[in-house]
């Protein structure tokens, strides 16, 4: 290959950015423009409801539920909304996409082999990692291609 030819030839397809609202999304827009590749800015929407409560029947819980869901999506929107504004700012193509799961199931599923995810380390206790494990930690355990934790 000429030099030429390797400049042109990229790494990776994309970088996927699970966001949250926290500073993460930006530090993978400008390594997506340093490589010129595009970003997927991902929000995960995972509702918690108690299974049952003595106060709530199913159609109160399917309501809670959903009134959650939709307060959770409109974060979403907006999150997802100021990293796609930002990425415009720096000249980096930024798709938005919202989906409803357990989060590092769902970033997982998204992942190509030749993409790299760029997700926070959210600084749990060992406790917490123990008990439920970070999404982070599922990310790079499971993804198919590389994952940079950013702290």
């Amino acid at each position: 290959m000429k030099g030429d030819e390797l400049m042109e030839k990229k790494e990776f397809g994309k970088i996927i950015a699970p966001v949250d609202g926290s500073k993460t999304a930006k530090k993978a827009i400008s390594l997506a423009k340093n490589m010129g590749i595009d970003v997927v800015a991902m929000y995960v929407v995972q509702i918690h409801t108690p299974l049952s409560t003595p106060l709530a029947n199913g159609h109160v819980l399917m309501e809670i539920y959903k009134a959650q869901k939709k307060k959770e999506q409109s974060k979403g929107q907006s999150v997802l909304s100021k990293i796609k504004e930002i990425g415009t700012k720096m000249g980096v193509n930024v798709s938005k996409k919202i989906v409803d799961g357990h989060p590092a199931e769902e970033i997982i599923k998204e992942a190509k082999k030749n993409d790299l995810i760029v997700i926070g380390s959210k600084g749990t206790t060992a406790l917490d990692r123990l008990l439920m494990g970070s999404v982070a930690e599922n990310v790079v355990h499971h993804a198919p291609c590389p994952v940079m934790v950013v702290k």
